[in-house]
């Protein structure tokens, strides 16, 4: 039997398809950067960039003149602060197959007491540049963040717990000075939670690309802290698996628990002269100050001291906020597909005709999904949302009478191709920026295929013209 719709529902049928597209590529709301004028008690981007401007002068890689400046220039404004820091000379070095990098190095260390400190919070960045470049998004706005967060916090009321303030060394050099905190400070083993502060770029969103494992309960901090935040389980299923490494990357080894915020746009600019303060994005600063002391203000008034779950699978989409399920779901859900698919091919044989075909490459779908739920829980949701969504039109559409006119069949047909879009098209943008469209073509291709897998049963009403 051949399925056909009237006029009016294949015409609504390609306009929701177009609705939906273009409401994936609405952009996720961002904060507006606050002036210098803002409340004493909130983050301020015009402030922090006055401490980037400050630190980011010229190139201070480990070792040099310039380097010995900012050292004693954040002494100073951690001083004024009321924090006390402290210089933690140390020694390390990293060999990695012929990789060997050794050095002295000279951390910055100051800790805001609390009330009744459970375990702290340490916030971390590290204020060494490259040779090439000063530094003003790598890692000046890190250090700017931790500077203007310490202010924020001493303006309002005192937090439960402790907040150390790790301003590392080395890091451009080989992680040296997180290695020497991790190893040899009285203080390395005391912190509940980690949030490290990056730059790959020098504007964009800021971004929570990765944690360490056993992150459900992070996440959940985050989600509360952070609605609007910008994080993906995706991300840290394929960073994890990277040979890229930060600071925290020593932190996990170490045993800490945490998570890792970068921005990542005109990565052009990265390590190189253009690493300025002119081409750092004051937005840019906010979102990372909006992450630093909204969860400092979450964790820091938290008992840390019993803190462990499973991985949680997270992701936002333009219409919601960070949403986020356990892990423990990815299976049920992997299987709620096939099962659905086999129900939707059960009720429809009869009437589904040479429609039954595209069962096929959603069965292809659901069974990816089942493996992937084995060894990488975290990217699950690109497929299953998606395929479930396909296979729901797909039922839909097998059942349905000869002829489908505007109705409920139609409205739901029209509502399902959101999570086929909205998820996968906005990753797309982001991985696109990070590996430019080259390096990204492969996942584009196989997002490509994915979207007109499940989208499929409205794609064929559409186009198909009644005998």
């Amino acid at each position: 039997m051949k399925t056909t719709a009237t006029p009016a529902a294949r015409f609504a049928l390609l306009a929701g398809l177009l609705f939906w597209i273009v409401i994936s590529f609405v952009p996720f709301p961002r904060p507006d950067p606050l002036p210098a004028s803002a409340a004493p008690q909130d983050f301020s981007a015009a402030r922090a960039l006055d401490q980037v401007g400050a630190i980011a002068q010229a190139p201070h890689p480990l070792g040099s003149p310039e380097h010995v400046r900012v050292r004693d220039y954040l002494l100073a404004e951690l001083t004024k602060l009321g924090a006390a820091p402290e210089v933690e000379p140390g020694f390390a070095s990293i060999t990695s197959g012929k990789f060997h990098v050794e050095g002295n190095v000279e951390n910055i260390v100051a800790r805001l007491p609390g009330s009744a400190n459970t375990r702290p919070v340490m916030l971390a960045a590290h204020y060494d540049s490259v040779p090439r470049g000063p530094g003003a998004s790598d890692d000046g706005s890190g250090v700017a963040v931790l500077l203007e967060t310490l202010r924020a916090l001493r303006a309002g009321p005192p937090l439960r717990n402790d907040v150390i303030f790790l301003i590392t060394d080395g890091e451009e050099k080989g992680l040296l000075g997180a290695q020497v905190f991790t190893h040899k400070h009285p203080w390395r083993n005391q912190p509940g939670v980690v949030l490290n502060f990056e730059a790959r770029g020098t504007g964009g969103s800021a971004l929570m690309f990765e944690t360490s494992a056993g992150n459900e309960w992070l996440i959940r901090d985050l989600q509360a802290a952070v609605p609007q935040a910008e994080a993906t389980s995706f991300a840290y299923e394929i960073y994890r698996r990277m040979p890229n490494n930060t600071d925290l990357t020593i932190f996990k080894l170490g045993g800490l628990a945490g998570m890792n915020f970068a921005f990542i746009e005109h990565p052009e600019f990265y390590h190189t002269r253009q690493d300025n303060v002119a081409n750092l994005d004051p937005r840019s600063l906010q979102e990372q100050g909006r992450y630093a002391l909204s969860l400092t203000r979450r964790f820091g008034n938290e008992d840390l001291s019993g803190k462990h779950s499973g991985d949680a699978v997270y992701f936002p989409t333009p219409l919601t906020s960070l949403i986020v399920y356990p892990g423990t779901w990815v299976k049920p859900i992997a299987w709620l597909g096939l099962v659905g698919l086999a129900a939707a091919l059960a009720f429809g044989w009869k009437r589904g005709g040479r429609l039954r075909w595209m069962a096929a490459p959603l069965a292809i779908v659901a069974i990816l999904q089942l493996a992937l739920a084995a060894v990488a829980p975290g990217v699950t949701y690109l497929l299953a949302w998606p395929l479930l969504a396909g296979i729901a039109a797909f039922a839909l559409l097998i059942t349905a009478p000869p002829r489908i006119g505007m109705g409920w069949r139609l409205a739901v047909m029209l509502i399902l191709p959101a999570p086929v879009f909205l998820l996968l098209i906005p990753l797309l943008s982001t991985v696109i920026v990070a590996l430019g469209l080259l390096g990204a073509s492969p996942l584009v291709g196989l997002a490509a295929l994915l979207m007109a897998i499940c989208v499929g049963p409205q794609l064929v009403l559409a186009l198909r013209r009644p005998a």
